[in-house]
C-alpha cells in the first residue's frame, strides 16, 4: 500500500484528544460518525463543489486543483479530476482525495467530522440513504486511486514529451470509460480497473 501523504493538521473522524468514557461508549460514538461520514459521503459532490466555486461537472471533469496545501493554492498544470461515476475526486499532484468529506476537510483545514456536519448542514436534503459508503472503505478506495496516481507520476518521470503527455491523458480518459461501464461501487471493482489502466501504461512504447 502507498503511504498517506502527511499534513500539518489531521482530517480524521477522531474526535478531540483526551476524552474519556467508557468503551462502549467510545465504540457508539466512533459508529456515530462514521455514520456520519457516510451520509455526507453520499452528497453529490459537483454541488459542494459549486459551493467552493469549483467549476466541474460530467463534461468537463478536470480542472487545476483548488486545495490550499497545493503548492500554496497556485497550481499551473490541471491535475485535479472529478469522478461522475463513483462521487469522487482524486489530484494527481497533491494524492487528495477521494471522498466530499475529504475535499471539504481540506479546503477548510478541519477533521472529516466537521466536514461532514458542514455537509449535511447545507446539502441534508441531497443525502442518499441506499448508497452510504463505509469511510473505512472511502480510506482503501483513496489508497487504490493514489496507486494510480504514482504509476501516472513515475511514467512522467521516465518520459517528458508531448507525445507522451497525450498518451496518459489518452489513460485516464480510459479510466472514466470503463469506471462508467463497470459502475465500480465497491474497490475490488476499482481495484481491477486500476490494474488495467496500468496495463495500459505499461504498453507504452516511444
Amino acid at each position: 500500500m502507498c503511504p498517506l501523504p502527511n499534513t500539518p493538521r489531521s482530517t480524521s473522524d477522531s474526535t478531540t484528544p483526551g476524552e474519556t468514557g467508557s468503551v462502549a461508549a467510545a465504540f457508539a460514538r466512533k459508529d456515530y460518525y462514521q455514520e456520519l461520514i457516510g451520509k455526507a459521503n453520499t452528497v453529490p459532490i459537483v454541488k459542494i463543489f459549486k459551493h467552493y466555486s469549483v467549476h466541474l461537472d460530467a463534461q468537463n471533469r478536470k480542472t487545476t486543483c483548488p486545495l490550499k496545501s497545493h503548492s500554496g493554492g497556485r497550481e499551473r498544470t490541471p491535475s485535479f479530476w472529478y469522478y461522475p461515476e463513483t462521487n469522487t475526486f482524486h489530484c494527481f499532484g497533491c494524492h487528495k482525495g477521494p471522498s466530499c468529506c475529504d475535499f471539504v476537510a481540506e479546503m477548510d483545514r478541519c477533521t472529516k467530522v466537521q466536514a461532514a456536519h458542514k455537509i449535511l448542514q447545507l446539502f441534508g436534503s441531497d443525502v442518499d440513504e441506499d448508497n452510504i459508503f463505509d469511510p473505512e472503505d472511502m480510506e482503501e478506495r483513496l489508497e487504490i486511486m493514489m496507486d494510480f496516481s504514482n504509476t501516472v507520476r513515475e511514467f512522467y518521470q521516465t518520459y517528458s514529451t508531448e507525445e507522451a503527455g497525450v498518451y496518459v491523458e489518452a489513460a485516464c480518459k480510459k479510466f472514466d470509460t470503463l469506471n462508467s461501464r463497470k459502475k465500480p461501487h465497491n474497490n475490488e471493482a476499482l481495484q481491477r480497473i486500476v490494474e488495467q489502466l496500468k496495463e495500459y501504461i505499461s504498453l507504452y512504447k516511444p
